[in-house]
């Protein structure tokens, strides 16, 4: 009798012990799970990526506390079972888990030093096997593999991952270049005010790429680059985006800012902005960007007296057979609808067209070959001050 009540109080022991070895966590600020990183101009976060922690968890003797954050960063050990704060500042989606360790049956050279981290390896014939980086006396880490009853090690994660937006860009948000239709066979007129504003996905890369939206501002500046007016403003869901600015302003440009945000229509109930603080995940930069109008030449484009102005026009060219100088073109500025009217030597029409780039490949209306000569054009813009208004000579040197 006496036996079976020792071994009735020993279960009971036993029972206990494991019961008291059990850890048990939960995030607080009413399981506020999804949040946003960014950064104001100062340089300092928004402030609401910091998450607590309440460690609830039950342990008997010497335990030790392994708290895992998700983002590899190095683990947060501890011998009490206070509660814990972990800021994020990248974003993602993390699981947290937190490991209970009871270190009775850890010897104390091991236990007594700096733990750097510790790895479950797994559970071998009811023990739990584990791999303890330790910083020994001799100050190098090394790593013990350690064998625990189960009794003595409980490990638990979060029910809710924690998902981290960011819309933070670590340099330019966007990049900007004139749109050039060219080919590798063929040259194209530049058409100098349309560009290209592309959202650097080298500087900014988020973990959720779809969720963003892209909000656009364009400025009218003075000589300071100081904005003076809005041209402009719209928003896209993509990358890129094609804009002609209106008028060439280069000294010193246009004020462009883009605003990047996230897109409420992405999630299913808009009420989670409000309530995980994401009204406020935005970011923002700008830049100056100079708009030269290219139909000039490199001498005058910047005159400020547009009658002293001279329209950059090539006048030779030499289509057929050498794949080189095939087409006779010249920039534009990408805004005003351009009229071209081409006579041969003896004053017929010979070709027209009406385009914001002018190209002509030496054929006349009919689609025939011009033969080679001296031609003579006219320019007319819709442009209201008559700037692009020009004439000249065109050489064709027909080598076929």
């Amino acid at each position: 009798m006496r036996k079976y009540l020792v071994y009735i109080v020993f279960s009971i022991i036993s029972f206990w012990g494991y019961a008291q070895n059990n850890a048990n966590f939960f995030p607080l600020n009413d399981q506020k799970t999804i949040l946003c990183y960014t950064e104001r101009e100062s340089g300092s976060s928004l402030k609401n990526t910091t998450v607590e922690f309440r460690n609830n968890s039950q342990c008997d003797g010497s335990c030790m506390y392994v708290w895992n954050f998700g983002d590899n960063s190095p683990q947060l050990i501890t011998t009490n079972n206070e509660n814990v704060s972990y800021t994020y500042t990248t974003d993602g989606v993390y699981s947290v888990s937190l490991s209970l360790m009871n270190t009775a049956l850890i010897h104390d050279t091991i236990k007594n030093r700096p733990i750097r981290a510790v790895e479950l390896q797994g559970v071998v014939n009811d023990s739990v096997v584990l791999l303890i980086t330790y910083q020994a006396v001799d100050n190098i880490d090394r790593i013990a593999h350690i064998s625990l009853p189960q009794s003595h090690f409980s490990k638990k994660s979060v029910a809710s991952q924690i998902t981290v937006y960011s819309p933070y860009v670590s340099d330019n948000n966007f990049t900007y270049e004139i749109i050039d239709p060219s080919s590798e066979n063929q040259i194209a007129p530049i058409q100098s005010f349309t560009y290209n504003l592309q959202v650097d996905n080298t500087a900014f890369s988020p973990h959720a790429p779809d969720y963003w939206i892209y909000y656009w501002y364009i400025y009218a500046t003075d000589i300071d680059g100081k904005p003076t007016k809005t041209i402009t403003e719209f928003k896209t869901d993509s990358l890129s985006y094609q804009y002609t600015f209106p008028l060439e302003n280069y000294n010193p440009g246009y004020l462009v800012k883009l605003k990047i945000a996230l897109d409420s229509t992405k999630f299913d109930d808009e009420q989670i902005l409000t309530y995980h603080n994401l009204s406020n995940c935005v970011y923002a930069k700008q830049q100056i960007i100079p708009v030269t109008d290219y139909f000039f030449t490199e001498s005058t484009r910047k005159e400020k007296d547009i009658k002293k102005r001279e329209a950059h026009i090539p006048n030779v060219f030499t289509p057929g057979g050498n794949d080189e100088n095939e087409v006779f073109y010249f920039n534009t500025n990408g805004s005003d609808i351009f009229k071209i009217y081409i006579y041969n030597s003896w004053g017929s029409l010979v070709y027209t067209q009406e385009a914001h780039a002018i190209t002509w490949t030496g054929k006349d209306n009919s689609g025939k070959d011009c033969p080679s000569g001296t031609y003579y054009y006219v320019v007319f813009s819709d442009n209201s001050d008559k700037r692009h208004e020009t004439a000249g000579y065109i050489h064709l040197f027909r080598q076929n």
